[in-house]
């Protein structure tokens, strides 16, 4: 009596088994793949995977250039306008300034382009910039278990803007003098996308300057009585 000892593949069925010898013949005629082509094959691979990702990634969202055109212009019989800058802020937290679509500073100076007007030919308005201040404070949120299963508020910003609107006499004395204060806050919820973080920024900054344009446009056109129009 002869017996045949076979290879156990794993199988549930024992009866089903394989040769020693079939292994053999059929690894004898599969060819090994050649080193180029695996290469070939790995670059294909790597461009796919590139171009999957590429196509996921999220676009960023354009944001209109910020302007005050749509408020009533104020005509002053001078004959230049200069900005002065005070605040310099840091470029570290929680001073976000150097990361927003528009800052709060560069927002004064297109309010002063698009709504003061100079249309005589002597005489300075010097607008001073106190204060363009933006923060960006994080808030303690659940780091537990049960914070896996809500949105909280992550980080609070803060913004503030504080202007002098000085009306200079030949001798750079100043004859009459306009201030104006705002200050606004808001959350920013957890896991907010980048796109939804400046779209919401941009709102702030928008909104604090047309604050401070109803805080100081009827002192401007009250206090710069003799300045307003043509004389």
């Amino acid at each position: 009596m002869s017996f045949r000892i076979g290879i156990w593949i794993g199988f549930t069925k024992p009866d089903l088994f394989v040769r020693p010898n079939l292994v053999n013949r059929v690894s004898q005629r599969v060819p090994a793949m050649p080193f180029r082509s695996l290469r070939y094959l790995a670059l294909i691979v790597g461009l796919g995977t590139m171009m999957a990702a590429c196509s996921s990634a999220p676009s960023m969202r354009r944001l209109p250039d910020m302007s005050f055109r749509n408020l009533p212009p104020v005509q002053l019989d001078i004959g230049r306008i200069e900005v002065v800058s005070q605040f310099q802020p840091p470029a570290q937290a929680p001073h976000i300034e150097f990361d927003m679509p528009v800052s709060p500073e560069n927002a004064v100076k297109r309010w002063v382009q698009d709504h003061l007007q100079p249309i005589g030919r002597t005489g300075t308005l010097r607008v001073v910039i106190r204060d363009a201040s933006a923060t960006e404070t994080p808030l303690k949120t659940d780091q537990g278990f049960t914070g896996m299963f809500k949105k909280e508020q992550a980080a609070r910003v803060d913004m503030s803007v504080d202007i002098a609107l000085q009306m200079l006499d030949d001798r750079q004395f100043v004859t009459a003098e306009v201030s104006g204060k705002q200050q606004r806050s808001r959350t920013e919820q957890e896991g907010q996308k980048l796109n939804d973080r400046d779209k919401l920024l941009y709102d702030m900054v928008d909104d604090l300057i047309i604050g401070l344009n109803g805080d100081v446009d009827g002192n401007i056109r009250s206090t710069f009585g003799p300045w307003m129009g043509m004389k």
